[in-house]
């Protein structure tokens, strides 16, 4: 079988001046997202993981994220669950040296990753049904939410929490019917408008 040729110096200099090309696009892409105009002014100092209370769930820090970025590491940033696990404690921008608004650029990366499909853990359910339910009824309503996003399959942990349930209509802490307020189509009109905003 026949081996490929060595790249040439002159194919080596292209291939990597297309990928710093691609690397300078991704940054000035993250660059014009919401929390993402710092991103090249972090000096990966480690204070955002440092007092992350999540970064044990998450597979790459926010730090880690930061650089990734930077390197234009944008579809592996998009697959990360760290995007989906930060809590928006702001812990980290409170913090940071030079101010990077990590929990706002990880929001706007979680609109990026549900755009491209790139979503591969089922917290973009969660965030989907919470949105759906906030237009429906113009606030937050638990139990429906929790249906939505609970493990069907799961059958002593669906016995657990129909008790649960009881227990908790019981005492009126949850109503069998949802809470409406009336001011539905205003709410509905701010997320329409921000909704708008973030598909720019």
């Amino acid at each position: 079988m026949a081996q490929k040729p060595p790249e040439s110096a002159t194919e080596r200099v292209n291939s990597a001046s297309k990928d710093e090309d691609s690397r300078r696009n991704i940054v000035k892409e993250v660059m014009k997202m919401a929390g993402g105009e710092k991103i090249l002014e972090c000096i990966q100092c480690g204070s955002c993981s440092g007092g992350c209370p999540t970064r044990f769930a998450m597979d790459h820090s926010p730090m880690q994220i930061i650089k990734m970025l930077n390197l234009g590491m944008k579809t592996e940033v998009l697959s990360s669950s760290t995007i989906w696990y930060c809590s928006t404690c702001h812990t980290c921008i409170t913090r940071c040296p030079r101010e990077v608004d990590f929990p706002t650029l990880a929001m706007s990366l979680r609109n990026e990753a549900i755009k491209q499909n790139l979503v591969k853990n089922t917290s973009a359910k969660f965030h989907e049904s919470f949105f759906n339910i906030v237009c429906k009824y113009g606030k937050m309503y638990e139990p429906e939410l929790f249906i939505n996003v609970m493990d069907k399959s799961n059958m002593s942990g669906l016995r657990a929490n129909a008790n649960l349930g009881i227990r908790l209509l019981k005492k009126g802490k949850i109503r069998i019917r949802a809470p409406k307020t009336e001011q539905v189509p205003w709410v509905n009109g701010i997320l329409e408008k921000t909704s708008e905003r973030g598909s720019q």
